[in-house]
């Protein structure tokens, strides 16, 4: 009988075996150091303007982070200056009328306005504010969820090229919808970090935001220059880049418009 040896590997087969072992190896280290960036959130703390020093902390925090400032208060100028030179976002955080008639300050948008006073206030605000790319409202319960000053302000937005985000104080806000129907480029807020100043309530809040995310690929979160806020923030925002979420500007992460 004929010896019938099965012959072995080709010397290329071995090779590539090899590469493809190395390869997939490396691969996976790679992947180990990098993480694929798979789900963005879009940060944005209100209120500011107030403080110097909670302004300046919140300025140091690291990343693609929004401001949205307070129009015409003491110190909006220089901190939106500051904040534009570090390369940060800015908003107007416009004031508007509450359901419990909380006092809004300077620059507030009210139920009570005629489209010309509405619209000259809302112009002031926006003059007051440097460098301004957007608006999101403070407060609003009431004046968001009327349809005709929403469509001033949308009128508005469009005529300066700025975008909208809905802070949705109210589950009736119809803000979000009229900017969208007006072709304005639009977020909504999905998590409050800071509704309760514990230390493990925004944690959780913060948690809450990041799963967001990791499901629909985009969450947009708002917190505030507290101490307890920006002292959770500074140890938290670094280790976002190992759980694949990356922090992007509002404007970078605006929806495309649907035309109407």
């Amino acid at each position: 009988m004929a010896n019938t040896r099965t012959p072995g590997p080709s010397l290329t087969s071995i090779i590539l075996a090899t590469l493809l072992v190395f390869g997939s190896a490396e691969a996976t280290a790679a992947g180990a150091h990098n993480p694929p960036q798979t789900a963005t959130v879009v940060l944005i703390l209100d209120d500011m303007g107030n403080s110097r020093a909670l302004g300046l902390e919140a300025l140091a925090l690291p990343g693609a982070i929004n401001y949205a400032f307070l129009p015409h208060s003491p110190i909006t100028t220089e901190l939106a200056q500051t904040a534009h030179r570090l390369g940060k976002e800015i908003l107007l955080h416009a004031p508007m009328s509450n359901l419990s008639n909380l006092p809004l300050g300077p620059g507030a948008l009210t139920a009570r306005m005629n489209k010309h006073e509405f619209l000259t206030t809302l112009r002031a605000s926006l003059s007051a504010v440097p460098h301004v790319r957007g608006i999101n409202n403070h407060m609003g319960s009431l004046l968001t969820q009327l349809r005709e000053p929403m469509i001033w302000l949308a009128t508005e937005l469009k005529q300066q090229n700025l975008y909208f985000i809905d802070s949705r104080t109210s589950p009736r806000t119809v803000a979000e919808s009229t900017a969208r129907q007006y072709a304005i480029p639009t977020l909504k807020r999905d998590v409050f970090l800071d509704n309760s100043l514990e230390r493990d309530a925004i944690a959780a809040q913060f948690e809450r935001l990041i799963l967001m995310a990791a499901k629909h690929g985009l969450a947009v979160g708002i917190g505030h220059p507290h101490p307890e806020t920006l002292r959770f923030l500074k140890k938290a925002l670094p280790t976002l880049a190992d759980r694949g979420i990356t922090l992007a500007f509002a404007s970078a992460s605006l929806p495309p418009i649907q035309q109407h």
